[in-house]
């Protein structure tokens, strides 16, 4: 059950960053990340 919990979570958090990515692409990498962690918390993974 661990395994399955874990792979969805990383799916939806894989799709979230590429989202992020593909809406921040002509921004600065900085902001990007600071976007994915602000996601990740927002999940409750960090």
């Amino acid at each position: 059950m661990k395994f399955m919990k874990g792979m969805l979570i990383g799916g939806i958090v894989t799709a979230g960053i590429a989202m992020i990515y593909a809406e921040t692409m002509d921004q600065n990498k900085k902001k990007m990340m600071k976007k994915g962690r602000q996601f990740a918390k927002k999940m409750g993974i960090v």
